[in-house]
């Protein structure tokens, strides 16, 4: 009796397997549509963007950025060469400029950054003989025509002090250059006058980065140096990158470049500052 129900349930456990594999065999021909959506756990597209984002830096951490500066542009000057009424000469209140765009070009490179700015500016003002604009050692009367040329390049080496999940501390080390070329010419008799000068200028700095959301990030640095009793120098800059699409960020933010110097009894100030936007771009 005992053989009689071994060999019942083995055949109804045979049957059982076989009619489940044939069941199964139907399904795979017939499928039944199921909605994946509520098996399925999708990823967010900015997570997906900032992970592919991370990901192509590491491999390749190349970058270029074009900004629209507009700044707010100053320069006054003062020694026995370039004054007004015995005070500084000022390519705003003396020469009469206005505000111009100054085009920015950055280029990084893992952890090397490339920055150039370029400024063209003109201005006219009227001199009486009472009171003539002395540029350059040559005085000049009458109305008066002015142009410069402003360029500033920096390039820093900077790395990362900490970071914890996209917010962190760096410091950069570098050297910064100005270079600058006025032309000042009398209408009336075609007089005219060009002077020049440059200054490298090395830095050290410090910046932090916040990232509340893998396509946000909010940031601000500040490199420069004290120059003791020949004056300082220093580049500020703060912002927000918002990236809506991966490789791809649009750069908004403030900044401002400035220098203060002394030697003897020339001295020099030079102010640039004002909003940026920037479209950056990773390769």
């Amino acid at each position: 009796m005992v053989k009689k129900l071994a060999v019942l349930a083995a055949g109804m456990i045979l049957a059982s397997s076989t009619a489940f594999a044939a069941e199964d065999s139907e399904l795979k021909k017939f499928p039944i549509p199921m909605n994946h959506e509520k098996f399925e756990l999708e990823e967010p597209d900015y997570l997906v963007g900032g992970i592919v984002t991370s990901v192509v830096h590491q491999i390749l951490p190349i970058s270029a950025e074009a900004r629209f500066f507009a700044p707010h542009m100053d320069m006054n000057v003062q020694s026995s060469k370039f004054h007004y009424n015995g005070g500084p000469v000022s390519l705003k209140g003396t020469l009469g400029f206005g505000n111009d765009n100054a085009p920015e070009f950055i280029f990084r490179y893992s952890g090397l950054t490339l920055d150039y700015i370029n400024v063209d500016g003109d201005g006219d003002r009227s001199f009486s003989a009472a009171n003539p604009l002395t540029f350059g050692g040559n005085t000049f009367t009458g109305n008066v025509h002015s142009s410069d040329k402003f360029q500033y390049a920096k390039l820093t080496f900077g790395s990362s002090l900490f970071s914890i999940l996209g917010n962190g501390v760096d410091w950069n080390i570098g050297l910064a250059g100005m270079y600058w070329k006025g032309t000042v010419t009398e209408t009336a008799t075609g007089q005219s006058k060009t002077k020049k000068f440059g200054a490298p200028l090395p830095m050290i700095g410090v910046g932090a980065h916040v990232q509340p959301l893998p396509v946000l990030k909010a940031y601000a640095n500040i490199s420069g140096l004290p120059l003791g009793s020949h004056g300082h120098f220093y580049d500020f800059e703060a912002g927000v990158r918002v990236s809506p699409v991966p490789l791809v960020s649009l750069n908004l933010g403030y900044r401002k470049i400035y220098a203060h110097l002394d030697y003897h009894n020339d001295s020099g100030e030079i102010s640039l500052k004002g909003p940026f936007a920037g479209l950056r771009v990773d390769f």
